[in-house]
């Protein structure tokens, strides 16, 4: 039995200490010096937008596409001024939060030591850091996951009507974040059984109080989801659409992308739900319908194609657990390592991974007293795997994974002070088998370094170009295009394509023809701004004295565009250069009758 817990314990104040001072470190270096600070893209970008739709009252009356508590306090903050640098605070300030509450929910189990380790390794969990630095959900959804879990073992400990209730009002509100959280909601009676004693239906009684204060927090978001829609979504539809994502022949386990997709897919509910209505060729589609739709398409692969499936199961499960933080906005590495950060012995999910694994198998005899951990591990590896895999989709799990972890931390210390020679040799040993497993696939994730690299460096080149800074944005694009041929990605090739584009059109507006002419010479003919970069590149091979070269060029714009006066008097002067008198007095026939 553990010690009364306390927020006056000097534990918590260390924990919470420390959590905010890395965060605000980071929160300078990276509001400071990032020119993508506020240069946002994918869920980011849809995110801040619809926050700041909340914030202006034109936000519409659609049914939620994703939770809405999180983009309604973000635009509480805009409305204060706050800016994308107030949502930030925002988001650190909840990540602070949440180690405390990490050190308040392992100290319902385990030692003060093991708490307090559990919090400092939450407070310097670097991935956990680098996301609350974006306009994202997670941040602020992770610290009402952790609350949550901490009510519930309060109530779970003693199960009085207040404790219940205020438990379930936690998973309601992080279900609002975002409904994820409601794959407890199986788990929690379960949960119940393993600890009370008594009669055989002890949990009965309590799991159905916590259900019910959770549907209750709900209901209020169903109601207006229906009124809106008149189509039962309890939180949001985008639940159908990421299980199909993640569910279909050409899913790789961890990307967002619609296959067939007609119109592109960029995280928009518009385009989703435009993309439903396309496939299913009928222009009446609710969001409720649209989401049903996709989950039946998920369905049917499942069914069709069990064998692949199940394969495409494995590797999600895998990538769950593995070390690599693979993420599907701004890649973390590189944002991270810019403020030399990744050279900082912090740990990440390679480290934590390994650690809780091998917690988990040796706290296995008291698997009844940590069920609710236990469970929630579970519960939420399968929800993270049944859709994809990506970083940020994880990291709520990693708070209780970082108390198991902190438990083999304080084990592994204790036998080597205590210099049990056998206790220390069979946990390392376990530990480093998982260390292996976890972090196998490294060698293949660093082999896409490259592309990923690449797609950064463009990534900051957007970032320069919005603030009107074409210098910057050309360098950007220069270490883009080095890094992008070192290693070519078919999977990224049209991001290559806009590197090329960009980077030519800049070379072009400089003047700088030489350059230019590479880099425009790599657009293809399908790309639809082949055409413009055609242009520039005959002018630029022109005035380097490429004549023939302009000269084909200037002819396949003119056979697209064969009013354009200035691709012809190009034209023209390529032909006399090359001694083609007649055919430039054929072709200047063509040209208006001057005034």
């Amino acid at each position: 039995m553990t010690p009364p817990r306390s927020f006056r314990s000097l534990d918590f104040w260390i924990v919470l200490g420390v959590a905010l001072a890395v965060r605000l470190v980071y929160f300078f270096l990276n509001s400071r010096t990032n020119p993508a600070f506020d240069f946002l893209i994918m869920d980011s970008m849809h995110i801040d937008a619809w926050a700041k739709a909340i914030a202006s009252g034109t936000a519409g009356d659609a049914v939620y596409f994703r939770g809405p508590l999180v983009p309604y306090l973000f635009a509480l903050v805009y409305k204060a001024g706050g800016g994308v640098a107030g949502v930030v605070l925002l988001n650190h300030l909840a990540g602070a939060a949440t180690c405390a509450l990490v050190w308040l929910f392992a100290r319902e189990y385990f030692s003060r030591t093991v708490a307090l380790t559990a919090g400092l390794v939450a407070a310097l969990y670097w991935p956990s850091i680098y996301v609350e630095g974006e306009i994202l959900i997670e941040p602020v959804y992770i610290a009402l996951v952790v609350l949550s879990l901490w009510r519930l073992a309060r109530a779970i400990a003693q199960p009085t009507l207040v404790r219940l209730i205020v438990a379930g009002a936690c998973v309601g509100l992080a279900a609002l974040a975002r409904p994820t959280i409601l794959v407890l909601v199986p788990a929690i009676p379960f949960a119940f059984a393993a600890r009370l004693t008594g009669t055989k239906r002890a949990w009965l009684q309590p799991s159905l109080l916590v259900v019910a204060a959770c549907a209750l927090v709900l209901l209020p978001t169903t109601i207006r989801n229906y009124t809106v829609g008149k189509t039962l979504v309890p939180v949001t539809w985008s639940g159908g659409l990421n299980f199909y994502l993640g569910n279909n022949p050409d899913s790789d386990g961890r990307s967002a992308m619609i296959p067939g997709a007609i119109t592109p897919w960029m995280g928009g509910e518009d385009e989703a739900l435009t993309i439903a209505r396309l496939q299913a060729g009928d222009s009446t589609l609710s969001a409720g319908q649209a989401s049903r739709y996709y989950a039946r398409r998920g369905a049917d692969y499942l069914v069709t194609q069990p064998g692949d499936a199940a394969m495409l199961a494995a590797k999600k499960l895998y990538m769950f657990w593995e070390g690599p933080e693979r993420s599907n906005e701004k890649y973390i590495y590189f944002f991270w390592d810019r403020f030399g950060l990744g050279r900082a012995p912090m740990p990440g999910f390679w480290l934590i991974s390994p650690l809780a694994l091998a917690a988990m198998v040796r706290l296995w005899p008291r698997r009844r007293e940590l069920a609710l951990l236990y469970l929630f591990v579970l519960a939420y590896m399968v929800g993270v795997v049944a859709f994809f895999v990506v970083s940020r989709y994880r990291l709520p799990v990693t708070p209780v994974l970082t108390v198991f972890a902190a438990w083999t931390l304080v084990e592994l210390a204790t036998a080597v002070r205590a210099r049990h020679v056998r206790a220390a040799a069979s946990t390392l040993a376990l530990v480093a088998v998982f260390f292996a497993a976890v972090n196998a696939s490294y060698p293949e994730f660093m082999r896409r370094r490259p592309a990923h690299v690449a797609i950064s460096h463009y990534t900051l080149a957007g970032a320069y170009s919005d603030r009107g800074d074409d210098e910057g944005a050309l360098i950007e694009l220069w270490h883009a295009r080095a890094a992008y041929e070192r290693a070519p990605s078919k999977y990224y090739g049209d991001i290559a394509q806009d590197i090329y584009f960009k980077l030519g059109s800049l070379l072009y507006e400089r003047g700088k023809c030489a350059e230019a002419i590479k880099a425009l010479g790599e657009i293809q003919p399908r790309d639809p701004r082949a055409h413009e970069a055609r242009f520039m590149f005959a002018e630029c091979c022109e005035k380097t004295g490429r004549f023939p070269e302009a000269g084909k060029a200037y002819e396949i714009v003119l056979k697209t565009e064969p009013g354009n006066e200035r691709a012809l008097r190009g034209f023209i002067r390529c032909l006399e250069a090359t001694g083609r008198w007649g055919d430039a007095a054929e072709a200047r026939k063509r040209l208006p009758p001057s005034e």
